[in-house]
């Protein structure tokens, strides 16, 4: 399969989210420019959230672990661990994408349930719910974790977006063995928490019962640095088959201000070319 490389993309937030209705995808590299919006559905105003753009272009690496073809059935990501607790959040809908093509491709069962929550205001949300749940495997410390999550959530209104409800869709995945924790020096101090988050390796197969990996995977994120059209860039890699190249590699951009913010993109090792595949953004009420 050929991935298709588009030059930039505007997400649009601000109504809930359809399921399974709605552009139904298989994940691709992401494009030169994501622009995220929100616009009301009511006075039709129109926010901007953050834009995604000027991504490095990182050095031609060796073949190693994916393909064109056995990354086509996969959705690859990184989790948010603290502690033992799991969380990931859908910024470009990426993920609702890739979940409404699983759930029409194999039929799955599923409910939608329209609530509301009290942060400052009543904020509505609209949660999908799967009858069995979605299966993940985290990838650390040389094992695979797998765990699932039941459900994903969004607080759909704009203005509750701009005030205190959660700005993008979410998963929760369910807790696993794994723990990571920040060292005591970094707990004490919140900006460097905010802007440095601790990243687990993901993958949702498409199929569970057709994983288009070996089985024998292991890996152990570790710091690295990769060479780029903007010189060496500061991370994390992993190699998960043990040949000793880079299979991902994922940083953090932190564009500095008392305000904490950041960019943390994911790229992986595509027949020898790191594709820029998956990002999250972050910024400081």
């Amino acid at each position: 399969m050929e991935l298709i490389k588009i030059l930039s993309i505007i997400v649009q937030f601000g109504m809930p989210p359809l399921f399974p209705d709605g552009d139904a995808l298989l994940q691709q590299p992401l494009p030169d420019k994501i622009e995220v919006i929100c616009k009301d559905n009511v006075s039709g105003s129109t926010s901007k959230m953050h834009t995604l753009q000027n991504s490095p272009r990182l050095e031609k690496t060796s073949q190693s672990l994916f393909t064109n073809e056995n990354v086509k059935n996969l959705y690859i990501f990184l989790t948010q661990i603290d502690s033992t607790h799991l969380f990931a959040e859908d910024c470009d809908y990426s993920m609702l994408k890739f979940l409404r093509y699983q759930a029409n491709q194999y039929k799955l069962q599923y409910r939608i349930a329209d609530s509301s929550s009290n942060f400052v205001n009543i904020e509505r949300l609209r949660q999908i719910q799967w009858a069995k749940p979605v299966p993940i495997k985290l990838f650390e410390n040389g094992t695979v974790f797998e765990t699932t999550f039941n459900s994903y959530t969004e607080y759909w209104e704009c203005s509750n977006k701009m005030d205190y409800s959660p700005k993008y869709p979410f998963i929760k995945p369910k807790d696993t063995p794994l723990r990571m924790n920040y060292t005591t020096e970094q707990e004490e101090e919140l900006y460097y928490i905010l802007t440095h988050p601790i990243m687990v390796f993901s993958i949702i197969p498409l199929d569970e019962m057709r994983y288009e990996l070996p089985y024998n995977l292991d890996g152990k994120s570790y710091e690295t640095k990769i060479g780029s059209n903007e010189g060496k860039i500061e991370g994390m890699a992993i190699d998960l088959n043990g040949d000793k190249i880079d299979d991902a590699f994922w940083y953090n951009e932190i564009p500095g201000g008392k305000i904490a913010e950041v960019y943390t993109r994911l790229y992986i090792n595509v027949d020898g070319k790191w594709k820029l595949w998956w990002y999250t953004y972050f910024r400081e009420m």
